[in-house]
């Protein structure tokens, strides 16, 4: 999925089993930071963040928050890789990639709760009907 405005920022999926490789990137893709959420074992449903950053690169942070955000909304483990470059930026540049970033990864957790909801209600209706026979 890539985003439709100024920065262009890319957001792939890769379901491994039940769990979620999602891979952000944008101008100069590369790898910058992995960030790894799960759900907390006990009832606190809590998640927990782990990462990985490449010296010199400043993704964790975006990362970590979009693992986190992820894994609680979809009761997954998610993996965030995130590597976003372009060169000789202002503040407010960096500032500009980061809100599209969030706005691309929130239409993208959108969709993929709509797709879980859609899938849910048709394996629930298959199975009704199973059962009915």
């Amino acid at each position: 999925m890539e985003s439709g405005s100024k920065w262009g920022i890319r957001i792939q999926e890769i379901p491994v089993g039940r769990d979620l490789l999602v891979i952000v990137t944008g101008g100069e893709a590369h790898i910058g930071s992995v960030a790894t959420a799960y759900l907390s074992e006990g009832s606190s449903g809590e998640t927990v963040v782990q990462t990985a950053d490449v010296p010199g690169h400043r993704e964790h942070e975006l990362a970590s928050e979009m693992a986190s955000k992820a894994a609680g909304m979809l009761g997954v483990t998610v993996t965030i890789a995130a590597g976003i470059h372009f060169d000789d930026l202002e503040r407010s540049e960096i500032q500009e990639i980061v809100t599209e970033a969030h706005s691309a990864f929130n239409q993208f957790l959108a969709d993929k709760a709509t797709a879980l909801r859609e899938n849910f209600f048709v394996n629930f209706e298959t199975t009704s009907k199973k059962l009915r026979k």
